[in-house]
């Protein structure tokens, strides 16, 4: 395993292997997006980043259809941008939007 940029590579070992990656062939490599953004984002962030206006954000959180806050500090949550970027590719609706 190695650490290049913002990226993780994966050697596989041979199969049966004791580091637990059975049915995999001997030197298979494979990439791994990291989570390494963590500047913190608000309402406003995120409305920005999806094109809608803050108060939609809110409603997407009061109606469950936003990840729970990873930082709440004076009441206020934030969310990492990975975490909204992540969510923002799972959502539905999500017809391949470009990302900014």
């Amino acid at each position: 395993m190695s650490f290049t940029g913002r990226r993780l590579v994966i050697a596989s070992a041979a199969p049966g292997s004791p580091d637990g990656l059975p049915g995999r062939r001997r030197g298979v490599r494979r990439e791994v997006q990291l989570m390494t953004d963590r500047r913190l984002w608000s309402y406003k962030e995120i409305a920005a980043h999806i094109k809608v206006q803050p108060d939609t954000v809110r409603s997407y959180r009061k109606h469950g259809l936003l990840p729970a806050p990873d930082h709440v500090e004076g009441g206020k949550p934030y969310w990492y941008a990975d975490t909204v970027r992540a969510w923002v590719a799972s959502r539905p609706g999500n017809r391949g939007r470009r990302p900014d």
